[in-house]
């Protein structure tokens, strides 16, 4: 039996209104540097969203992905969220190996 929470995240995530993907076709070739067009041609996102702005980015704007791209459900589409890296660039917002809260206190 699924608790009531779980239950809840596991109806979100069958709906595609709300959890993470981890694999999902085209995971693979969103390495490096892509346009933000290129990275949905190239795989199942549907959008990329960067937070705290109006709209989309426009296509030709670069994304550096890190080699990790974990989008999330959202609306019933497959959201990539994003945030401002350097140079007018856009990096997803989910980073791969976040530093741990507290990991620097001894």
């Amino acid at each position: 039996m699924v608790g009531g929470g779980a239950a809840l995240a596991v109806a979100e995530h069958e709906a595609r209104r709300g959890g993470r993907v981890v694999t999902f076709p085209g995971r693979d070739r969103l390495t490096g540097v892509l346009r933000v067009g290129e990275l949905r041609d190239a795989s199942a996102i549907d959008r990329v969203l960067l937070l705290a702005s109006p709209g989309p980015p426009p296509d030709d704007v670069l994304v550096v992905t890190n080699d990790h791209v974990r989008p999330v459900w959202r609306d019933g589409l497959m959201t990539l969220l994003t945030m401002p890296a350097a140079g007018g660039r856009i990096t997803p917002a989910e980073v791969p190996n976040p530093t741990p809260c507290c990991a620097d206190h001894a």
